[in-house]
């Protein structure tokens, strides 16, 4: 019968002495210690062990490359991976198996584990950049003297992202008037998108969208939003 020894770790590995052909305590542990997963308490255990364990000192030496070899998993390794899981497996007679391989059990894992980690940060590396914007153009004042902006384009998949820093330079005591976004096309059509009130001394910041590519926008204006009157303006 195999003596059963020590105690069940906080990782929830049981008892070390499970292990049924080694027959001592830490036959477990190789793996984990090498890649660095034991507590502080059960590494000092072990590492008190592995200097009288002739067979813990080859497991760990066995293992102690690994760590280097799982940092350089890279896109081509994952796409030899998917390749490989496309093929049809060859029919072979199963091939005799021994009692008890935690220690490679235990690295396979981990070694999915490693390829699973480098295919997120491949994901997250090979996303499309984000469109990039127009810088902050001056519009034009032409009906006032009050109000000042710069206009910002930007190309998205879905057509034209258009941004506004529009300030009202008029007096504190003037009347808050309601202005608004207008884009012109080279076809002559006009498109509202968006509209606010401007606040004396205050910078507004709208935005606004069209399914219009920015090549087929004409001009961006700020007009009056009751009479439609044009305050300011951008031809692109």
């Amino acid at each position: 019968m195999t003596q059963r020894w020590g105690h069940t770790t906080p990782d929830g590995r049981g008892e070390p002495g499970d292990a049924p052909d080694i027959g001592h305590a830490y036959a477990m542990w190789d793996a984990a210690y090498v890649l660095g997963s034991l507590s502080a308490t059960d590494r000092e255990a072990f590492e008190g062990h592995l200097s009288g364990c002739p067979w813990c000192q080859g497991a760990v030496a066995d293992l102690e490359e690994m760590p280097a070899l799982l940092s350089h998993l890279d896109f081509e390794d994952l796409a030899l991976l998917d390749a490989d899981c496309d093929e049809d497996p060859i029919p072979a007679l199963p091939a005799p198996r021994p009692r008890f391989r935690p220690r490679l059990s235990w690295l396979g894992s981990a070694a999915a584990a490693a390829v699973l980690a480098t295919g997120v940060f491949v994901g997250v590396a090979t996303q499309s950049p984000p469109p990039p914007k127009v810088a902050a153009m001056p519009m034009v004042q032409v009906n006032t003297a009050l109000l000042a902006s710069t206009v910002a384009l930007s190309d998205q998949d879905w057509g034209t992202l258009i941004e506004l820093r529009c300030v009202c330079l008029a007096d504190s005591s003037a009347p808050h008037d309601l202005l608004a976004m207008v884009v012109v096309g080279r076809d002559g059509s006009r498109n509202r998108l968006a509209s606010w009130v401007a606040n004396p001394g205050h910078t507004a910041t709208p935005t606004g969208s069209t399914s219009m590519s920015a090549d087929q926008i004409a001009s961006v204006q700020v007009v009056s939003a009751d009479s439609g009157e044009v305050l300011l303006q951008r031809t692109l």
